[in-house]
């Protein structure tokens, strides 16, 4: 009697959950040993979710562990339902087959029959079976991207759970399957919820926690609990411009489906890169204040203006707005300050001082503040912006045109390499068939870096031409910022510095650096900026 080893393979998850799949194939391959004289059944194997298209055979547990017990003799015939089961790599799974051959082991399909290789024919038929399942794994895997690729650029919606903001209605949209299909439609009392948010990061200076907080109590919901990474991953959601997305694929902005600007997305987005919660004092000491009525939480510890983007320059740590306290007999007087709370923990870490005052570094700070906003104004937006396009015409592009070029010509190297490999499989080759091998796996692997750089000159591309757009969107602001700074509220001005400055630092006899988000050098690349890094002393 043949031992027959029955090997069943789907190849993704989705195929496991169907439960359906692998209980078919179980079901041939079982029929089909009941009919064949001779045979009974041995053992069989299963791979759940492994594509026999990007994954070697020498990567597969199961086929390593079948070629074992074949070369342990433990069977005497290997059953698939269908012969692309076994792999479909056509460099690799025809040598596959022919090393069970040869090692005693025939090889069945039960749709196919028997694989043979005793004459060139059927070395042909072989080769030619599994390049033809590699080509149709390549085109299904070519046909599924550039079809959500598309309906992404055209603002289909591809399915899946809905953002909040939006619900899903049915606006007469038929799929393949005769099934009428869902679409985004804005929920207007849920979108109102999202542009609360967008103002509370941007104008208001609230961090993701302090907004989830905010939410939470405003919009008490047993089923919607808000948290910091839910705010943070919808301010990162371009879906909330209109746009669809699908990784790095966007399409243009859709009217009807847009909640916030562009600007909203791109400020809110820079906000929290750059946000790192503010430490305040503990509350034994907030306690021992004197504490005015009706007076906000964030004020309770002094001054806020500058708070989140000053540090000690000689510790590097923050510094954190505060009061001084002293008590006469008839009155207590308070005066604002930022205290280096790691230096007075840490004196053998920072030697600077302990506490300046919140006077002189926000006059400090806003003398060069307005000095910036004098400095770039709405005359420079037509200079830069032309200097900015050849800059991304001569830069990004050339890149991306070179990496096209270098993959183009791996994709025909390869198909050379392929043709060679077809005259060795029929003989009419002298090449050695290993040779062929290492040099197509190295030409694979050259291609996946050159996707890669291509990969990745897109995505600067994409990058730099945002970066332009950003800063076109930015000098309107600053410019907007400068006409309106003086009639803003304290939190509306330090929400502005958040986003006009990077970090100012401050040491000893207070020599001040500001350094700015956008500077002239982003604008011109002009080195020794005045605006980018001013070192100043406060009187």
């Amino acid at each position: 009697m043949k031992r027959v080893l029955c090997l069943y393979r789907v190849s993704t998850l989705k195929q496991v959950d169907k439960k359906d799949d692998i209980p078919m194939q179980r079901r041939e391959c079982l029929d089909f040993i009941s009919r064949m004289e001779g045979w009974t059944f041995y053992d069989e194997r299963m791979e759940k979710g492994v594509s026999g298209y990007k994954v070697s055979a020498n990567d597969r547990d199961i086929i390593v562990e079948i070629r074992e017990m074949a070369e342990r003799k433990e069977f005497d015939v290997l059953l698939v339902f269908m012969f692309d089961r076994l792999g479909r790599k056509e460099d690799e799974t025809p040598f596959l087959v022919k090393w069970f051959i040869e090692h005693g082991i025939e090889v069945w399909s039960t749709r196919e029959g028997q694989q043979k290789l005793d004459n060139q024919v059927d070395r042909l038929m072989n080769y030619m079976r599994f390049w033809a399942a590699s080509g149709e794994s390549e085109k299904t895997s070519m046909r599924v991207k550039a079809a959500h690729t598309q309906m992404t650029q055209d603002g289909i919606w591809r399915g899946g759970n809905h953002p909040y903001g939006y619900r899903l209605v049915r606006n007469g949209r038929i799929g393949k399957k005769n099934r009428e299909l869902y679409d985004l439609e804005i929920d207007e009392e849920q979108a109102a919820i999202v542009r609360e948010i967008f103002d509370l990061l941007i104008n208001k200076g609230y961090g993701t926690h302090k907004i989830a907080m905010f939410l939470n109590e405003k919009y008490p919901d047993p089923d919607k609990v808000w948290n910091g990474k839910t705010i943070r991953d919808m301010v990162r959601n371009p879906i909330y411009t209109g746009r669809m997305h699908m990784n790095d694929i966007q399409s243009e902005p859709i009217e009807s489906l847009r909640i916030v600007s562009d600007e909203a997305v791109e400020f809110g987005r820079d906000a929290i890169a750059k946000r790192i919660p503010s430490k305040y004092v503990d509350q034994t000491e907030a306690e021992e204040l004197e504490i005015p009525e009706n007076t906000t939480k964030a004020s309770i510890f002094g001054s806020t203006l500058l708070n989140g983007i000053l540090y000690c320059a000689h510790c590097g740590r923050k510094l954190v707005g505060g009061y001084a306290t002293k008590h006469r007999a008839t009155h207590v007087y308070r005066r604002p300050i930022y205290r280096c709370y790691y230096g007075g923990t840490h004196p053998q870490d920072c030697d600077g001082p302990r506490t300046y005052s919140g006077a002189k570094l926000e006059a400090a700070v806003m003398e060069t503040v307005y000095s910036y906003f004098d400095t770039i104004n709405d005359c420079v937006t037509e200079v830069w912006q032309e200097k900015a396009r050849q800059q991304f015409r001569t830069g990004a592009k050339n890149v991306q045109k070179q990496a096209e070029a270098t993959l183009s010509r791996l994709q025909k190297e390869q198909d050379g390499l392929k043709k060679e490999l077809l005259r060795v499989v029929t003989g009419a080759s002298s090449f050695d068939r290993d040779l062929l091998q290492s040099m197509l796996e190295e030409n694979r692997k050259a291609q996946e870096e050159a996707e890669e750089t291509l990969r990745n000159s897109r995505a600067e591309a994409e990058k730099e031409s945002s970066r332009i757009k950003l800063l076109d969107t930015r000098l309107k602001d600053i410019v907007n910022w400068a006409q309106r700074f003086d009639f803003m509220t304290v939190d509306e001005q330090h929400a502005v510095l958040t986003q006009l400055i990077d970090r100012i630092e401050v040491s000893r006899d207070y020599h001040i650096t500001i350094r700015f988000t956008v500077s002239l050098e982003d604008f011109f690349g002009v080195e020794d900026n005045p605006t980018a890094t001013r070192d100043t002393q406060a009187s």
